[in-house]
C-alpha cells in the first residue's frame, strides 16, 4: 500500500471523528468517553497498520534494487569461484581431489557404546 494513501485515509478518519466528538459534545456529552475511546483505538491500529505498510514498501524496494543489482543472477559471484577454482587448480590439484566416502562404515554413538569404548 502507498505511504500516502495510508496517511490520508489516517488523517481523513481522524478528521471525521473529531467532527464526531465535536457534535456528539454538543447533542449528548455523556457519550463522549465513549467514542473517544472508540476512536483512539482505531487510530492506534490504523497508525499501526500504516507503519507496517511504510516498512513492506521499503522492503519492497531494497529487493527490487538487490534483483536490479545482481540482474536476478549471481552470475559474477561464479565467475569469481571459478577463477579461484582454476588458480587453485594451478597451485594445488592435490586439493581438488574428492575422495570417496562411501566406503568408510559410519560408526554411531549407540555402536561405540556398545563396545565400551570411553567417553561415549
Amino acid at each position: 500500500m502507498n505511504k500516502t494513501l495510508a496517511f490520508v485515509l489516517i488523517a481523513a478518519l481522524a478528521v471525521v471523528g473529531l467532527a464526531g466528538v465535536v457534535v456528539l459534545l454538543i447533542l449528548r456529552p455523556e457519550a463522549v468517553d465513549t467514542l473517544t475511546n472508540l476512536l483512539l483505538q482505531l487510530l492506534i491500529m490504523l497508525g499501526g497498520f500504516g507503519g507496517l505498510a511504510a516498512i513492506q514498501s521499503r522492503q519492497g524496494e531494497e529487493i527490487k534494487t538487490i534483483k536490479h543489482n545482481t540482474n536476478g543472477t549471481l552470475s559474477a559471484k561464479d565467475a569469481e569461484i571459478a577463477n579461484l577454482r582454476a588458480a587453485l587448480a594451478e597451485h594445488a590439484p592435490q586439493a581438488l581431489v574428492t575422495v570417496d566416502t562411501a566406503s568408510t562404515p559410519t560408526v554411531t554413538r549407540a555402536q561405540l557404546r556398545e563396545d565400551g569404548k570411553p567417553g561415549y
